[in-house]
């Protein structure tokens, strides 16, 4: 049976901000909170490639996004081979998508995230987030998912598996599936959104 993945009304999104809002109030977001983890990772790198490559990816998860509710293919051509990634691993998992860019957000602990696919990957109901990123790291992609899977079994939706999928441009793509124990990635996730609660009751005092 196919999962039923719930629309969220109370739950909105400022795009050029960033900001979402639960009945109008601002509540934190997952990439947000991460950004102390974010930052240990790609502190290194320099901030126009880190801005190329958020560009990028918020261009192929477009067209997938496009692809997996209309069947329209639009990608520009310098991304073809992303697309063709996705493609592949689209066909060799017979995946069957319940729903693209869902907004979500922990109904108790109140933080919000966007969840790129939910979907059937040869029968098994798996969230997956889609990388476009040329490395890619289990620590930041296993507190990522716990959290956007833990906002979504707030609302009663139980996945059975959790998978990044890291589409190159060469039109190959990586599955990841082994990330560190969900206990310990949970964990980290509460002691950042702590951390951040913190900082904003007592930042202007």
């Amino acid at each position: 049976m196919a999962l039923t993945i719930p629309k969220l009304p109370e739950l909105t999104f400022e795009e050029t901000s960033h900001t979402y809002r639960l009945d109008g109030l601002i509540i934190p977001s997952v990439t947000t909170l991460m950004k102390p983890l974010s930052q240990a990772y790609y502190g290194g790198i320099d901030a126009k490639v880190l801005n190329r490559a958020a560009d990028r990816g918020t261009s192929v998860h477009s067209a997938i996004d496009l692809y997996c509710r209309f069947g329209i293919i639009d990608i520009e051509p310098e991304l073809e081979g992303y697309f063709e990634a996705f493609k592949a691993w689209f066909k060799d998992y017979d995946v069957k998508p319940y729903a693209t860019e869902t907004r979500t957000y922990n109904k108790s602990l109140l933080y919000a995230g966007t969840v790129d696919m939910s979907c059937s990957e040869r029968g098994v109901d798996t969230l997956v987030d889609f990388k476009t990123t040329a490395g890619f790291s289990a620590m930041l992609c296993g507190v990522q998912l716990e959290a956007y899977d833990r906002a979504q079994e707030s609302h009663g939706v139980k996945y059975q598996n959790r998978a990044i999928i890291q589409i190159k441009k060469d039109g190959t793509y990586c599955r990841h599936t082994d990330f560190p124990p969900r206990t310990e990635c949970w964990r980290v996730f509460t002691s950042l959104l702590n951390v951040s609660g913190f900082i904003t009751k007592y930042s202007n005092k």
